[in-house]
């Protein structure tokens, strides 16, 4: 009999430690490293997607400018002609502008929706696969500690036979 404290296997356990680190690196380039990169390019496609709406709202923006400087000039030819043109235009700029505010706001709530219903079920899946894992992992290691337990409990056993003849 070795005179190991409870009996406690050090190669078995550097063992289980090594396979363990195996797992979690296999389980980090399988999982994380790709939703993490598919997130990062959501984000990015979202982002860009906001641009292009800033974008859109600047160019309303340089259009009014535009609309006020002929307002300018016809309001030195045409003073009855001037007012109806400034309402039109301020009519047509804040039209496009809130059509641009909705817009971008509809896609913005969309994105956030998409990327949070993602990362949710990407979560969700994580959580089951870890749980399955951990699960496994705990009936081989209480298998092994099972068999390790009667092995003993046999080897006490013979010994205690062979005593007692």
């Amino acid at each position: 009999m070795n005179n190991i404290p409870l009996n406690i296997d050090w190669q078995q356990i550097l063992l289980h430690f090594f396979n363990f680190s195996i797992l979690v690196g296999g389980l980090y380039l399988l999982l994380f490293k790709p939703v993490k990169s598919f997130m990062a390019k959501r984000e990015k496609h979202y982002t860009d997607m906001e641009s292009a709406a800033q974008e859109r709202e600047k160019s309303t923006t340089d259009l009014e400018a535009a609309m006020r400087q002929r307002e300018a000039e016809f309001d030195a030819a045409l003073e009855e002609k001037r007012a109806a043109a400034a309402k039109e235009a301020e009519s047509f700029a804040q039209q496009q502008r809130d059509a641009a505010r909705v817009q971008a706001d509809k896609i913005l709530s969309d994105a956030k929706a998409a990327a949070e219903s993602e990362r949710q079920k990407i979560v969700a899946e994580a959580n089951r696969e870890a749980v399955a894992i951990a699960e496994d992992a705990m009936e081989k290691i209480l298998a092994a500690q099972t068999a390790k337990a009667y092995d003993s409990f046999v080897n006490a056993a013979e010994e205690e036979h062979h005593e007692h003849d």
